[in-house]
């Protein structure tokens, strides 16, 4: 299963921000089996945006957007990604009546353009946004999955626990574990020769070297559906290894 993460926002372009949400979201997907193979970064343009959403459309099984679900004229995602998949925009009621009780509650006047944010994608999954005001959404269509997240750190973190990643558990998920190995008094060269055939980077089981200052790790990882099933995979790699090594190898999973 394929992910592509796109990050929606000209203050990322400039350098004004950092883009952290790409980060966050690819370790959580990373805990489920789920790979990243790229990420992209567009401006608040709609026309680039919808040319970089169909793009990944073809190669991704999964599409996560950040950004652009505000209330403003160039907040145009959830408008964009449903013009590329044929999905009419649609008033979510609850959104809206979350929208009223907020701004009640702060004292302030919604103006119409908050409106804009309680239209979504027909027949999505809303993600309820408690620490913000725009709400996520996930939709299928045509064998893709999309996602949209808002941009705000914050409210991107929350959804992404909360919404996201038990959302796409449920629908794809596996888990991937992970071992890294550390040896000393052997270079990289010597590691994989002694360990050459057991060297490998298939999709449910890695092992390969990295060079540090004055050592070498290895990091063995397996994907399975479940934590005890990766466990097993990695077991006769894991035992082979550590007799390869025998005292070279100094410490297992340490920082």
């Amino acid at each position: 299963m394929n992910a592509e993460l796109i990050a929606v926002g000209t203050e990322i372009l400039l350098g004004d921000i950092v883009n952290t949400d790409a980060q966050l979201i690819s370790q959580g997907l990373s805990e489920l089996g789920i790979n990243v193979f790229y990420q992209t970064v567009v401006g608040d343009n709609p026309a680039r945006l919808e040319r970089v959403v169909r793009e990944a459309k073809d190669r991704a099984d999964i599409i996560i957007t950040t950004g652009g679900l505000g209330p403003t004229l160039d907040d145009l995602t959830k408008e964009t990604l449903a013009t590329v998949f044929g999905k009419k925009m649609v008033l979510h009621q609850p959104s809206m009546d979350r929208l009223t009780d907020f701004f009640k509650t702060i004292g302030r006047e919604m103006t119409k353009n908050n409106e804009k944010q309680a239209w979504l994608p027909e027949g999505c999954t809303v993600f309820h946004n408690p620490v913000g005001t725009a709400p996520g959404c996930a939709f299928s269509a045509g064998g893709v999955t999309a996602v949209l997240l808002p941009g705000v750190p914050s409210e991107c973190r929350y959804l992404a626990e909360h919404c996201l990643l038990p959302y796409l558990a449920r629908r794809h998920g596996q888990v991937i574990r992970s071992h890294d190995l550390r040896i000393f008094g052997l270079s990289e060269p010597q590691v994989q020769e002694l360990l050459s055939d057991l060297l490998r980077r298939e999709d449910d089981l890695t092992l390969a070297p990295y060079a540090g200052t004055g050592e070498v790790s290895l990091h063995l990882s397996a994907r399975a559906a479940d934590e005890a099933a990766c466990e097993a995979r990695m077991a006769p790699l894991l035992a082979e290894v550590r007799q390869r090594l025998g005292g070279c190898l100094y410490g297992e999973d340490i920082s």
